[in-house]
């Protein structure tokens, strides 16, 4: 391995090429425009890696980062040094990258930018204490990814995925759930577990505390090495190297096992999904995680069991990029005052309702919005007044009462259908439709029982 790496270290000495020029005119040289000369310190280059982590190199190689410099070439800021830092390997430290001249094999964000320099690993293969730095930390990437300009890292801050939920955060400390409720809310046990394929223990973030724990962070969503072709609609030379396709269109099941299998969704279903609780259960209603199951207009049901609610498709199921296009809606930079928005703060921005062509304008797009919330908080608080105290119909973990059974059937679908909507959190504009119908089917249970 080390011979290996001296070989590939070692090339690298710029050659002359010599023009094949017409008989009696005196050969011309070409001075060399790239070279290695200056590839002395302690970083190696991307192509040295690549000799044994072939296919990751080969990958990477696909990506922006790998051109990274070109880009900034192509707008004439190849040698700006306020620029170089991001879009070239180690610019301004020792060993680093200095110019095409000399450090060639540094150009572009590379293996060691995200790992760090690499001449100990390679001349070390077997020594852990040299193994390359591999975390999922969303600050590796703030790096560069941040200002106005690109501030994917800083509205990623203010968003909810940038910390783990306090509830199961407290329970992960305790060493406790992690493989029930990780899989969504800790950015370490689903790295390891399912994009890695490892097996993790219960406790294997036992003491940690909940700030120094990685939640929903770029490598979450995004495959660092390679593009994936699972963006919608993205800008032009753009991937976005999403893990998982950003729109899937499934047709509305109803069994839990249906409900509960994360191939049907897109990206944000593979989280924002029902857990399959029916409204037989009453322990605790639905987990707030439905918003995919709303969207496509479905619930779960006992098996065996009719639908409570026929399914409507909704009417935002063509929106281009489904829940990318209201929550991740993007605005190139414009000046200080306007700066860039990466749409990483996940929230809702109505510019992307007329972007899309969906509403006439903005304002019709709010509006719209107020309207169907008024309406659907207006129904939900018809239903919770009918049904009168708490303590008569809710779930056990609603303060209901701890005898379940004087609760009857008709009382525990209204709950159940209550919740659905509730625990959705869009107040039905996700899919209006099918929350309307949702909601007059559970005052339409309170009637028939003369509520």
């Amino acid at each position: 391995m080390k011979s290996r790496f001296l070989i590939v270290f070692g090339i690298g000495a710029a050659l002359l090429a010599y023009a094949v020029l017409p008989a009696g005119c005196p050969p011309v040289t070409t001075p060399p425009t790239t070279g290695n000369t200056g590839l002395t310190g302690k970083y190696i280059g991307s192509e040295t890696c690549g000799a044994c982590h072939a296919s990751i190199h080969t990958n990477w190689a696909g990506t922006l980062h790998a051109t990274a410099l070109e880009a900034l070439e192509a707008i004439g800021q190849g040698s700006n040094a306020e620029c170089l830092p991001c879009h070239t390997v180690g610019f301004g430290q020792e060993g680093g990258f200095v110019d095409r001249q000399t450090t060639n094999l540094l150009a572009g964000v590379g293996c060691e930018d995200c790992h760090g320099a690499a001449k100990d690993h390679v001349q070390n293969v077997g020594d852990p204490s040299f193994y390359p730095n591999v975390t999922i930390a969303a600050s590796l990437c703030g790096t560069c990814h941040t200002d106005t300009h690109h501030p994917n890292f800083d509205q990623w801050k203010e968003s909810g995925h940038a910390e783990v939920t306090e509830d199961p955060a407290e329970e992960f400390s305790a060493g406790a759930r992690l493989n029930t409720c990780g899989v969504c809310h800790s950015g370490d046990f689903r790295f390891e577990s399912v994009i890695r394929g490892q097996t993790v223990a219960d406790n294997a973030l036992n003491g940690v505390a909940p700030k120094d724990m990685n939640a929903v962070t770029c490598a979450i969503c995004h495959d660092p090495h390679k593009q994936t072709g699972n963006a919608a609609a993205p800008v032009t030379g753009q991937d976005y190297q999403l893990r998982y396709s950003e729109v899937k269109s499934p047709a509305p099941k109803h069994t839990v096992a249906d409900i509960t299998n994360v191939e049907r969704y897109n990206l944000c279903g593979q989280c924002h999904h029902d857990r399959g609780r029916v409204w037989t259960e009453t322990s605790r209603p639905t987990h707030h995680s439905n918003q995919s199951n709303v969207y496509i207009g479905e619930m779960p049901v006992p098996d065996g069991e009719s639908l409570l609610v026929l399914s409507r498709v909704s009417v935002h199921s063509f929106a281009p990029a489904q829940c990318a296009t209201c929550h991740m809606y993007r605005q190139p930079f414009q000046s200080e005052e306007n700066p860039t928005i990466s749409g990483h703060l996940f929230s809702v921005n109505t510019k992307a309702c007329a972007a899309s062509g969906c509403h006439p304008s903005v304002a019709a797009a709010k509006a719209a919005k107020v309207t169907l919330q008024a309406e659907i908080e207006g129904l939900m608080d018809d239903i919770t007044s009918r049904l009168g105290a708490a303590s008569t119909w809710e779930y056990v973990s609603e303060g209901g009462p701890a005898d379940q059974t004087t609760v009857s059937d008709d009382v525990k679908k209204i709950r159940f259908l209550y919740h659905f909507v509730l625990s959705d959190g869009s107040r039905g504009v996700h899919n209006p439709a099918y929350v309307r119908s949702i909601l007059e089917e559970a005052q339409a249970l309170l009637t028939a029982n003369g509520m």
